[in-house]
C-alpha cells in the first residue's frame, strides 16, 4: 500500500478548515511522489483550533478522551481542559500536581475521572462543584468509570498503577471503600470498562472481570515478543459490548465475549495459540479470539471504524529480523533498542486502516509538530463515542460525524472522513469519470455539478468509442435539452450508432422533430440485425411522432428486395395497424402466428375476415379457432371449412374432427351433410362419444355406419345400429353372445317393446349359465320365474342358484308387504282426510252484519250458539222498518237476513239455520216452509264423526252451523230429516229441469233428423 504523506501547518483559528500543510523537504517529496501510486486518501486532516495551539505553547498534552457533547485534554502540569469539538476551553480543573496519564468519562458525560502520577485519582462533576479524590500513594496510569456512574448511587470506578493492584472503589454506607481486584503480575497499564466488563492490561497480559457476576472472565497473555510497558504501553478499545480490541507493540487481537452453556467453551481456550479461556460453564461468558495480526510497525493507538480498524502506527527506524525475534523469544536488548531512535530521527507517524485480515485499505503519513523527537508511548488515538452508547453495537449512526484524534505533546489533529465533493474532485482530477458520477448521483452533492460532471464524462465516453454507455447516459446528462439531444443524435448517426441511442432517445419532454425519429427509424430498418430493436421501438414510440406511409413505404421497398424478415413483417403489420388498415394487419398476424391474433379479432369484429385463414388458424391455436367458427357458423359455412382442412391434407383429420364434433354439439343439423363423414372420425379419434352421436343424428347411412363399427369392433354400436334397422334379435344375440351384459340386454328389450324378445332371451342365456343366473336376478316386474324355471333343462350348472332363488322369493315378499303397507297407508289417510273434512265443518261462517259482529261470532266456541249479548247488539244495530224490503235473492248471501221472510235474522228471538252457502233462515220459517215439524228449538247441535261420515256415504249435505237462541234448550234429534238450503235446492232442480228440458230437445231433434 502506497503511503500519502500529509503536512501539518501551524493553525489557530476556531472553525478548522484548513487542511495540513506539507513541511517535508522538496528532493524527499520528489522521491516520494515518483515512487507512489496516485491512490484517494481515505480521511482528511487538520489541527484542532480554537484554545488548543495556546494551551499547548506553555504545556505539553498527556491523553485526550471524547464524550458525546465535550472534549477532556489532559497535561504534563496535571490540569484538566474541557473543550468543544472546536477546541474552544470550556471549563479547567487543577486536578493534580504531576502528568495526568488518563482520563475518563462516564456514559451520561456527566463525570470525568483522572488519574496522574501523584498517586491520585479525582473525579470531578461537568455541571456542578461535586469533586471527590482518592490517593494511592503511587503513580496511578489507569482509571475507568463505571459507565452509569452519574446513576448509580455506588458511585464506581476501577483504576491502577505502579502499585501492581486493580483497585474497585464503590460508595457504601459508611462512605467508599477500595477492593483490590487483582494484583502481583506488575503494573496496571490500562483499564477499560464497558457494561458490566472491566478490561486491564498488566505485565502479563490483559484480563477481563465480570461485575455482575463477581469473576475473572479470562486472560490474553502478552505477546512474547513483546517491549516492556514502560516503553510501548498496551492499548484497549471496546468496539461494543461484547468485542474488545487489544493492541500491544505490533501485534493487534480481536476478542469476542459469549455466552456458554458448557459445550462451546472447550473449543474457546486457545484459539489460534494466543489466548485462554475463563470458566464456560453453563451460562458464564468466555472469550474467543477471533483474528489476531501481527505488524510491521508499532501500535501507539487503536479506533474502531466499522468492520476496520484505524491504527496510529509508529514507525521504527531500524526494523528487527523475524528470524532474530523467533530466536530471541523474550524481550531483548536489540528489541528495546528500537524504541529508542536517535534524537531527531524518528519517522512520521502513520494513520492506517486495516481490516481484521491485517489488509491494509489505506496508509497516510502525519507531519506532526516535533514528530522527530517523539516516541510511539508519546502520541495518542481517540475517537468520538458512538450514538448511543453500547446501544449502537460498535457503529456510529446515520448522521454522526466519525472523527479520530491524534495528539502529541504539542499538536492535536483531527481526522475526518473526506467528503463527497473532495471525493468528486479527486476522480476529475484522475480521470475517473464514471466514478465521479455515481458519486454525484448518490445525491451528497449539489445538483449543478452533475452537468458539470456529465459533460466531461460524455465527452471522454466518446473519445474512447464507449458508445453504449455514453448512449445510456445521455438521459442523466441531456435532460430536457431538445438541442442537445438533436446534436448528439446526429452524432451517433454520423458515427453509425444510431441503433445504441435509439432506446434512450426521449418522445416527450423534450419532444424532438419528426424528421430525429424518421432518421432512427430508417437506420433500424437499413439494418437486418436492428429489426428486433425496430419492431420495439414501434411498439413503444407514440405513433404521432413520425410519418406512417414514410416507414411502410420504406419496409414494402425492403420486403420486396431481399429482406423476408419475421420482425419486418411484424413492424409492417403493426403500422397498418395504427393506420386502421386491420384486415391487412390480421393477414400478417395470421401469418406470423401471433398468439393474441384471436383477441385482435374479437376487438376489431374481424370475423368475416377469416375464411381464407381457417388453417393457419387452426395450427395457431386449434381450440380457439373451432370455438371462433362454430360462433360463426351463419357467416362461414361447415363446407367451406371442411373443404379448406380436407385440402390441407390427412393430417388435419384431428382438426376436422374436433370442428364438426363442437358444431354438432352446438346445431345437430348444420353439418348434416358430413354425418357421414362424422361418424369415421368418431370411430377414429373418440369412440366413446359415436354412440351418443348414432342416437341424436338421423343424417347417416346405416349400413355405411354399421360397416364402420365391425371394422374396428364397436360392439356397442353395432347392437344400437341392428335395433335401429330392425334386427332385434340379431341385437339381442350381439349382447349376449359378445357382451355378455344381461342389464345391457334387459335395457335393450324394455326399449323395444316387444315381448317376444323376452322369450328369445331365454332362449340365448340357457347356452350361458352365468346368465341364466344374472337373468334369475331380473325377473321381478319383467318374466314370470316360474317359466324360467321350467325352461331351464336339469343339471345345467348356474353359479349361486340357491343365493338367487332365495332373493326371488325375497323380493316377491317385499313387494306383496309394499303393496300391503301401501293400502294400509292409505286408508289412514282417507280416515285423517274425513277427520279433518268433519273438523272443518264444524267452523263456524258469518251470516251478516259487521266486521266486528263477525269476529264475535267467530270468537265463540265451535260457532254454533250466538250469545245473548251479542244477539241483543245485532237487534240494537239493525234499523227500524227495514223488513219485508223486498230485495234481490242475489244481495241476500252472507247479509243476515233471513231468505223466506227478509227479516234480519236478530228480530226474532228465534233460532237461526245457517248454511255454507251463506243463506240464513230462522227456523220458524225453515220449518213451515219445508214441512219439517219443528218443535221449538230442538236442533241437532253436534255429530259424531262416525254419524257424519255414514251422511256424507249416502249422499246427505251436512247443513253446518246452527246458531240458537239459548244453549240449555239444544237436545238431541234422532230420526229427523235432513236440512237443506231452499234457494239453492230449488235454483239446483231448476236447473237440473232445464239440463233435462234441452236433453229432450236434441232427442227429439236426432230422431227426427234418422226420421228424413
Amino acid at each position: 500500500m502506497a503511503k500519502k504523506h500529509i503536512g501539518a501547518a501551524a493553525h489557530d483559528g476556531v472553525d478548522g478548515d484548513d487542511e495540513l500543510d506539507d513541511e517535508e523537504d522538496p528532493e524527499e517529496e520528489e522521491e516520494e511522489d515518483a515512487s507512489n501510486e496516485e491512490e484517494e486518501i481515505c480521511l482528511k486532516y487538520q489541527r484542532m483550533g480554537g484554545s488548543v495551539p495556546r494551551l499547548l505553547s506553555a504545556d505539553a498534552a498527556s491523553c485526550l478522551t471524547v464524550a458525546e457533547r465535550i472534549i477532556a485534554l489532559g497535561t504534563h502540569d496535571g490540569t484538566v481542559y474541557l473543550l468543544d469539538y472546536l477546541g474552544n476551553e470550556v471549563k479547567r480543573f487543577a486536578a493534580h500536581s504531576a502528568t495526568v496519564n488518563e482520563l475518563s468519562f462516564d456514559a451520561d458525560g456527566e463525570f470525568i475521572g483522572s488519574c496522574s502520577d501523584d498517586g491520585s485519582v479525582v473525579i470531578n462533576s461537568l455541571y456542578t462543584d461535586e469533586k471527590e479524590k482518592f490517593e494511592y500513594h503511587r503513580p496511578m496510569k489507569a482509571v475507568a468509570l463505571d459507565p452509569d456512574y452519574s446513576r448509580k448511587a455506588s458511585k464506581q470506578f476501577a483504576a491502577g498503577g505502579l502499585a501492581g493492584q486493580l483497585m474497585f472503589n464503590s460508595k457504601g454506607w459508611f462512605g467508599s471503600r477500595d477492593q483490590v481486584l487483582h494484583s502481583g503480575e506488575g503494573p496496571v497499564h490500562a483499564v477499560k470498562w464497558r457494561t458490566s466488563l472491566i478490561a486491564w492490561a498488566n505485565d502479563l497480559g490483559v484480563k477481563v472481570y465480570d461485575t455482575a457476576s463477581h469473576q475473572r472472565i479470562t486472560f490474553i497473555e502478552r505477546p512474547k515478543d513483546s517491549p516492556r510497558a514502560e516503553l510501548l504501553r498496551p492499548h484497549l478499545v471496546w468496539k461494543d459490548d461484547a468485542t474488545l480490541i487489544l493492541g500491544w507493540a505490533n501485534c493487534v487481537k480481536i476478542a469476542c465475549f459469549r455466552t456458554g452453556d458448557g459445550k462451546n467453551g472447550a473449543a474457546a481456550g486457545d484459539i489460534l495459540g494466543i489466548g485462554r479461556k475463563g470458566s464456560a460453564g453453563s451460562g458464564s461468558k468466555y472469550v474467543e479470539i477471533k483474528a489476531a495480526i501481527k505488524t510491521e510497525y508499532y501500535i501507539s493507538g487503536l479506533a474502531p471504524n466499522g468492520d476496520d480498524l484505524v491504527v496510529l502506527a509508529y514507525i521504527p527506524e531500524v526494523a528487527a529480523p523475524a528470524a532474530q525475534v523467533e530466536a530471541a523469544g523474550a524481550i531483548t536488548t536489540s528489541a528495546a533498542a528500537l524504541l529508542t531512535t536517535k534524537q531527531g530521527h524518528a519517522h512520521r507517524p502513520e494513520v492506517r486502516i486495516v481490516t481484521w485480515t491485517n489488509d491494509e485499505l489505506a496508509t497516510d503519513a502525519l507531519s506532526i509538530h516535533g514528530y522527530e523527537h517523539y516516541k510511539a508511548k508519546d502520541y495518542v488515538l481517540a475517537h468520538t463515542p458512538f450514538s448511543g452508547s453500547s446501544s449502537a453495537g460498535g457503529q456510529w449512526a446515520a448522521g454522526d460525524e466519525r472523527l479520530y484524534y491524534i495528539v502529541s505533546p504539542k499538536d492535536v489533529v483531527i481526522a475526518r472522513p473526506r467528503d463527497a465533493d473532495d471525493h468528486v474532485n479527486w476522480l476529475l482530477e484522475h480521470g475517473f469519470h464514471e466514478k465521479a458520477l455515481a458519486a454525484v448521483e448518490d445525491g451528497k452533492v449539489s445538483t449543478e455539478r452533475m452537468e458539470e460532471v456529465g459533460s466531461k464524462y460524455l465527452d471522454h465516453l466518446v473519445l474512447e468509442r464507449q458508445y453504449a454507455q455514453a448512449a445510456s447516459l445521455c438521459p442523466k446528462l441531456l435532460r430536457g435539452s431538445a438541442a442537445a439531444w438533436e446534436r448528439w443524435v446526429f452524432l451517433f448517426a454520423h458515427v453509425r450508432q444510431l441503433p445504441v441511442l435509439a432506446p434512450y432517445i426521449p418522445t416527450s419532454n423534450p419532444q424532438l422533430r419528426d424528421t430525429i425519429y424518421e432518421v432512427v427509424l430508417n437506420a433500424l430498418l437499413t439494418n437486418s440485425a436492428y429489426h428486433e430493436q425496430l419492431l420495439t421501438t414501434i411498439r413503444t414510440w407514440p405513433s404521432t411522432l413520425y410519418s406512417h406511409s414514410t416507414i411502410i413505404t420504406a419496409i414494402q421497398l425492403q420486403l420486396g428486395t431481399s429482406s423476408k424478415s419475421d420482425f419486418l413483417k411484424a413492424v409492417l403489420a403493426e403500422l397498418y395497424r395504427m393506420d386502421g388498415e386491420y384486415s391487412k394487419a390480421l393477414a400478417l398476424f395470421v401469418e406470423l402466428q401471433r398468439p393474441d391474433v384471436f383477441e385482435y379479432i374479437e376487438e376489431h369484429n374481424l370475423q368475416a375476415d377469416i375464411h381464407d385463414k381457417v388453417v393457419n388458424l387452426m395450427k395457431l391455436n386449434a381450440k380457439r379457432t373451432v370455438a371462433l367458427l362454430v360462433q360463426q357458423s351463419d357467416t362461414i359455412s361447415a363446407s367451406e371449412v371442411v373443404g379448406q382442412l380436407k385440402k390441407a391434407g390427412p393430417d388435419q383429420r384431428q382438426l376436422l374432427h374436433s370442428y364438426l364434433h363442437a358444431l354438432f354439439e352446438k346445431d345437430p343439423n348444420a353439418g348434416k351433410d358430413f354425418h357421414n363423414m362424422q361418424v369415421e372420425l368418431y370411430a377414429d379419434f373418440e369412440p366413446r362419444l359415436l354412440l351418443p352421436f348414432l342416437r341424436s343424428s338421423q343424417h347417416f347411412n346405416l349400413d355405411k355406419a354399421y360397416e364402420i363399427c365391425a371394422k374396428r369392433g364397436l360392439t356397442r354400436e353395432r347392437v344400437f345400429l341392428l335395433g335401429r334397422m330392425g334386427n332385434v334379435k340379431e341385437a339381442l344375440g350381439l349382447i349376449i353372445n359378445t357382451l355378455q351384459d344381461m342389464e345391457e340386454a334387459i335395457k335393450f328389450i324394455t326399449a323395444q317393446h316387444d315381448d317376444e324378445l323376452w322369450e328369445e332371451l331365454i332362449n340365448l342365456s340357457l347356452k350361458h349359465p352365468e346368465l341364466v343366473g344374472a337373468l334369475l336376478e331380473h325377473t321381478v316386474g319383467n318374466i314370470d320365474p316360474l317359466h324360467l324355471v321350467h325352461k331351464v333343462p336339469c343339471g345345467l350348472p348356474i353359479p349361486r342358484l340357491r343365493d338367487r332363488l332365495v332373493k326371488i322369493i325375497t323380493d316377491y315378499r317385499t313387494e306383496t308387504s309394499l303393496r300391503r303397507g301401501c293400502n294400509e297407508i292409505l286408508k289412514a289417510d282417507c280416515v285423517d282426510l274425513l277427520v279433518r273434512y268433519y273438523d272443518e265443518a264444524r267452523h263456524a261462517i258469518r251470516v251478516g252484519g259487521t266486521e266486528e259482529e263477525g269476529k264475535a261470532q267467530s270468537n265463540s266456541q265451535n260457532g254454533s250458539i250466538a250469545p245473548a249479548p251479542a244477539m241483543q247488539r245485532l237487534r240494537d244495530q239493525i234499523p227500524s222498518g227495514t223488513t219485508k224490503t223486498g230485495r234481490k235473492l242475489s244481495t241476500i248471501s252472507g247479509s243476515g237476513l233471513c231468505c223466506i221472510c227478509l227479516d234480519p235474522v236478530a228480530l226474532q228471538n228465534v233460532a237461526v239455520v245457517a248454511f255454507f252457502c251463506s243463506h240464513a233462515y230462522h227456523v220458524t220459517c225453515l220449518n213451515d216452509t219445508s214441512g219439517i215439524r219443528s218443535q221449538g228449538t230442538d236442533l241437532k247441535k253436534k255429530e259424531s264423526p262416525k254419524d257424519l261420515a255414514y251422511k256424507i256415504g249416502q249422499g246427505i249435505s251436512t247443513a253446518s252451523l246452527y246458531i240458537h237462541g239459548d244453549e240449555d234448550e239444544d237436545e238431541e234429534e234422532s230420526g229427523s230429516p235432513p236440512m237443506r238450503c231452499i234457494l239453492c235446492t230449488t235454483a239446483s232442480a231448476k236447473n237440473k229441469e232445464a239440463k233435462d228440458d234441452r236433453k229432450k230437445s236434441a232427442t227429439a231433434a236426432t230422431s227426427n233428423g234418422w226420421a228424413g
